[in-house]
């Protein structure tokens, strides 16, 4: 599954927005708020282990933060969209635990897993590791397992990439390898999920594999599924982003080396409702360009996502709005679709997708025309 990575939303900004040159002092650092665009003029900064010189200019999307901090006084040129906002801090947003944390990986390698409540910073963290680690040279691989907010797949998925070059989000990774899971919450499909994960960890091949996580962190049942998926994951170190004890069950239960770091208190906070939008942005994202196509009923194996066999289907069945995977013979998966429906013994979606699955699996989620989430499948 191969995609480019996506417009992060430069027509977005204005242009005539531009504030003056902002001066930062050495050690300082300016949180940029998207949407916005930001570029170095002069001096040294870094932005999450990546020099800002070498990126030349920085778009931030919306609902994005940006931490950019002074090695030297630097000059920048800072361009806000509509509702971007920026403000200077003293000294550096990274926490000193997670550039220790740095240090460890890029010396022990293997396979790090990253455990965090929602919100608590865990893709910051991975991008920042990641820049990290390609700094010193070394192949680095991020497998994404927070099927609910999804960074490099569409939701609903489990994804994998190796980095070719800095990023400053996870979204601008484009997703080599992904599994549909076909359902948002863990809780629901935690089997599937551990498989799509098992699958895609074998076929990493980096020097250091970092896997981001979901949130579901609390309570009993959160516990024993943490400690399920950690052994999935069979990492070298677990990574755990807290703000008080809320990890303290698993990470006390779990047998793997583990270090507990602080959650970055520039951290931006989204809301319930503010994450059901940036789903919504991921479905639009890969279903863009998406045109209606029809695949005849024996030519494909038609599924739910959580049994592996064929589903039997009445022509009068009605189907649409169902968020499906096409998945090739080897259930890897080709894109998403929008069921649109059922005739004539085929079943209609909509998808960018230029060729043929073999498989058709049908999610939980139901989509509306405009790809927002509606409502779930029983």
């Amino acid at each position: 599954m191969n995609w480019s990575p996506p417009d992060l939303g430069l027509a977005s900004v204005r242009q005539d927005e531009q504030l003056p040159s902002y001066t930062l002092q050495t050690g300082s650092s300016l949180l940029v708020d998207g949407p916005a665009s930001v570029s170095l003029v002069s001096g040294e900064a870094i932005v999450l282990g990546t020099p800002l010189e070498n990126l030349g200019m920085v778009t931030v999307r919306e609902e994005r933060r940006l931490p950019i901090e002074a090695r030297t006084q630097a000059t920048l040129d800072v361009r806000l969209g509509p509702g971007g906002n920026s403000r200077e801090v003293e000294g550096s947003t990274i926490p000193v635990s997670w550039a220790e944390a740095s240090s460890i990986i890029r010396q022990t390698l293997g396979t790090v897993a990253i455990l965090g409540d929602v919100n608590s910073g865990k893709s910051t963290l991975t991008t920042f590791l990641a820049n990290e680690c390609f700094n010193d040279g070394l192949s680095v691989g991020v497998l994404d397992a927070d099927i609910g907010q999804a960074d490099i797949g569409p939701p609903t998925t489990v994804s994998s990439s190796k980095l070719s070059r800095h990023i400053l989000s996870l979204q601008e990774l484009s997703p080599e390898n992904a599994r549909f899971v076909g359902d948002i919450s863990p809780s629901n499909v935690s089997q599937k999920l551990f498989s799509c994960i098992e699958r895609l960890k074998g076929a990493a091949g980096t020097d250091v594999l970092i896997v981001n996580t979901d949130g579901w962190v609390q309570g009993d049942d959160a516990v024993r599924y943490k400690l399920d998926l950690l052994t999935t994951i069979s990492p070298g170190v677990v990574l755990g982003i807290s703000s008080g004890l809320e990890l303290d069950p698993i990470l006390e239960l779990q047998k793997t080396p583990s270090l507990k770091l602080k959650r970055s208190a520039y951290a931006r906070t989204r809301s319930r409702e503010e994450r059901k939008k940036a789903r919504e942005q991921g479905y639009r994202r890969f279903l863009q360009d998406a045109r209606r196509q029809e695949f005849r009923l024996g030519d494909v194996e038609v599924r739910r996502h959580d049994a592996y066999k064929q589903l039997k289907i009445r022509d009068e069945e009605s189907l649409r709005g169902v968020l499906g995977g096409l998945l090739r013979e080897d259930e890897l998966l080709m894109s998403i679709c929008r069921i649109e429906g059922l005739r004539n013994g085929a079943i209609a979606v909509k998808s960018p997708l230029q060729s043929s699955p073999r498989i058709i699996e049908l999610g939980a989620i139901i989509l509306s025309p405009k790809y927002e989430e509606v409502g779930f499948e029983a």
